[in-house]
């Protein structure tokens, strides 16, 4: 997502988001306001448990990571790199955003999640309508696409944070680590794009090197963990070459295309392998 200068750290708020512990009872999102925690359900409805507000808190942060991922099969789109892939990768997302987002509304969300929830339906709504429509054949409307995304975001890290405080506990520093990876494999190859594009290049590039600091420095944190089962080690010998790669495409900016092809591929890949790690460190922290 494009940052204004006096957000050039926003990026990363995200992972503070899922260290959050009870101790804070009121905090701030940009854009959005306070946001406190109160367990009330919405009228109705049952109220989530503590195991289905785990659930809901990966969801609504899988948003985040999808919304990253629009814009840069848009930014691809608009590059010509591999263009029928990043076209189903639209649809494909399209269809899980709109899923999610049902599988929120339908939960027994307490009142301030609930509030939270319609902004960022909205904006999310609002987002692949635009996204269906975008020429990107004009940088300008590339450019504003990339703007607009970066409202869902607020509106979605809103959703966290009121998810995280209805759940009144400290989430797991693995779990938070693998949630923020998942989002950087897409922040870091969008932004790479977009320099790509020329715009704003100098401080397109300056986000990569922040995400790749950021990607290692969180590499390193799962290497470490304790919790560990064949599976989760299985999938960090996975993601180890993987990153590699990408990390070592992402110090060559330009408009080689080979360059911007591997940077595609390998964004998708480190996805799968990190959503598949955040599943398996679930699972390992529930058992």
């Amino acid at each position: 997502m494009v940052r204004s200068d006096g957000d050039a750290a926003g990026w990363s708020r995200r992972a503070l988001l899922w260290r959050l512990g009870v101790a804070t009872s009121c905090l701030s999102v940009a854009g959005v306001g306070p946001v406190c925690a109160q367990p009330q359900p919405k009228a109705g409805k049952p109220p989530a448990t503590a195991d289905e507000l785990r659930v809901l808190i990966g969801k609504a942060t899988r948003l985040s990571v999808l919304s990253d991922r629009v814009t840069r099969c848009q930014v691809q789109r608009s590059l010509n790199v591999l263009v029928s892939r990043a076209e189903r990768l639209l649809e494909d997302t399209r269809r899980e955003v709109l899923k999610v987002l049902d599988e929120l509304s339908a939960a027994g969300l307490p009142d301030v999640a609930q509030r939270h929830l319609a902004p960022a339906k909205e904006a999310y709504e609002d987002f692949l309508k635009k996204s269906n429509s975008l020429d990107v054949s004009k940088p300008d409307s590339t450019a504003a696409f990339a703007d607009i995304a970066d409202v869902v975001g607020d509106r979605v890290d809103a959703l966290v944070v009121a998810l995280v405080q209805a759940l009144g506990r400290t989430t797991s520093q693995v779990l938070a680590t693998t949630a923020d990876l998942q989002r950087l494999t897409q922040h870091a190859a969008v932004h790479f794009l977009l320099a790509s594009a020329g715009i704003q290049p100098d401080k397109q590039l300056k986000e990569v090197s922040q995400a790749r600091t950021e990607f290692g420095a969180g590499l390193r944190t799962l290497v470490a963990s304790p919790v560990r089962s064949d599976a989760i080690d299985s999938q960090i010998k996975l993601l180890e070459p993987q990153w590699l790669l990408m990390s070592t495409a992402l110090t060559h900016p330009g408009r080689d295309l080979r360059t911007m092809e591997n940077i595609c591929t390998t964004s998708e890949r480190l996805l799968e392998v990190t959503s598949a790690l955040y599943g398996l460190y679930d699972g390992a922290l529930k058992g």
